[in-house]
């Protein structure tokens, strides 16, 4: 290896352990729901911080520009939020209640505004929507042996995460690391047990890859049993019952052989979305009072949308918004901050931009699950995917950093080429398309006998 090759090696090391740190960072303090947490603020500015460091001369690939796509349309919709624009416009489809006025005289009104209701929440929002992308951009530029360097960073956050919550659990006392941290932790690293559990069935299709897929299946299945008796001791029943499920369709995965199998893995995918989704429905309504659960929230969030829905409120304003629409009887000590929806979420703050923005996002996934659906790497990886999604549907878990970093992990391992090298020209026979051959994170060769 020449001089040349030995510092490009070295500058590509230098890069991977900084996404590394950021990543590891966030899983182990990144585990905040409420707004304004200092740590969080260094943890964006860690990771952005590094992801430029990293995307120093790197060469565009193309999952590197999906995720400039992305980060390109939340930024102009993010500033364009911020732009006044008259009020003509926005009484279009914004009510009179949600317009600004000067003083208690309504025909004083203000000739324009921003379409954001809080424009220091919108920005804050708007980064907090950006870091994430910044580092799937920043991971994808790794060259594919690099990229699969990362994994320990995520093992060891995942692992110390177990640790932590199995920790606190066996303790009597009642001691926790929020005078520290600037959040209250109630399980692992995180200060909501349901997060807790989207990191911990989310991260179950790869314990599942590389125990039985890499020769280390009685490593798996302890870390397995581990990790449910943490879900059992946290009292998320919601993810033990997803967790089996995933790593029922896990396995299902890796053996998938022929058009028998693909059917399976539709109709076990299809059981996963239904059953978790009533199940986490079914818990959402037990944690809650009947009459003040996720259904409320999501029909009264139903309602502020339809009056807001071009244009949206801005991002980072549901629980300003929220009151305005709340049924009097449901007036509580408590007050809602989130959905508990994200889509609804997202379409109420961001209007029809965003859930334009997220079509094209899964526009781009569905694309790629054509591509690699007979990569088992890249199929567990959508799944990880997928359930973050579905218990998007009753909860917000990507408003957390470590969960948002997290799925970020995800895309960058669903969109990359890692565990994969193309067939060798030998294999190949005239006038047959190649196909690519599976590795296991492409080992290093082994020499002939």
């Amino acid at each position: 290896m020449t001089t040349l090759e030995t510092g490009l090696a070295r500058g590509w090391r230098g890069k991977r352990n900084l996404l590394g740190f950021c990543l590891l960072a966030c899983l182990l303090v990144g585990g905040a729901t409420q707004r304004g947490v200092l740590i969080d603020a260094v943890l964006q500015s860690i990771v952005i911080a590094g992801s430029a460091f990293a995307l120093m001369s790197a060469q565009m690939t193309k999952p590197m520009r999906a995720g400039i796509v992305l980060l390109v349309l939340i930024l102009v919709l993010g500033i364009m939020q911020l732009l006044p624009l008259p009020l003509s416009l926005l009484e279009i489809v914004r009510p009179a209640g949600l317009l600004p006025f000067a003083g208690d005289d309504p025909s004083a009104a203000f000739e324009a505004a921003p379409v954001s209701l809080a424009v220091s929440r919108t920005i804050e929002a708007t980064i907090f929507a950006l870091v994430p992308v910044i580092f799937f951009i920043a991971a994808a530029s790794l060259p594919q042996d690099k990229f699969a360097d990362l994994l320990p960073f995520f093992v060891i956050g995942f692992v110390c995460n177990l640790i932590a919550g199995g920790l606190q659990y066996s303790f009597s006392t009642g001691a926790t690391l929020g005078d520290l941290l600037g959040y209250g932790v109630m399980v692992g690293m995180f200060a909501n047990v349901n997060h807790f559990s989207t990191l911990v069935f989310s991260s179950l299709p790869l314990i599942v890859y590389f125990g039985f897929f890499h020769g280390r299946a009685a490593i798996a299945t302890l870390l397995l049993i581990l990790t449910f008796l943490v879900l059992l001791a946290a009292g998320s029943r919601a993810g033990i019952l997803i967790g089996l499920c995933v790593v029922a369709i896990s396995v299902a995965s890796l053996v998938w052989r022929g058009r028998v199998g693909t059917i399976a893995m539709v109709v076990l995918f299809a059981s996963l979305v239904a059953y978790g989704y009533g199940a986490l429905v079914q818990i959402g309504s037990q944690q809650l009072d009947p009459d003040f659960g996720r259904r409320e929230f999501a029909l009264t969030t139903w309602k502020a949308i339809q009056d807001n829905w071009l244009w949206g409120t801005g991002f980072g304003t549901f629980d300003l918004v929220y009151p305005a629409y709340e049924k009097r009887d449901m007036v509580h000590a408590l007050y809602v901050n989130h959905a508990h929806n994200d889509f609804l979420e997202l379409l109420l703050e961001g209007g029809a931009g965003a859930m334009m923005i997220f079509a094209v996002y899964a526009a781009m996934v569905i694309a790629r699950a054509v591509q690699v659906y007979n990569r088992p790497l890249q199929r567990l990886a959508l799944l990880s995917i997928a359930v973050i999604l579905l218990h998007s549907i009753v909860d917000y878990p990507l408003r957390t950093m470590s969960i948002a970093m997290t799925f970020a992990f995800f895309n960058v391992l669903f969109f990359s080429d890692i565990g994969v090298r193309p067939a060798s020209p030998e294999s190949g026979l005239k006038g047959k398309k190649r196909q690519p051959r599976e590795e296991v994170l492409l080992p290093a060769p082994q020499h002939g006998r």
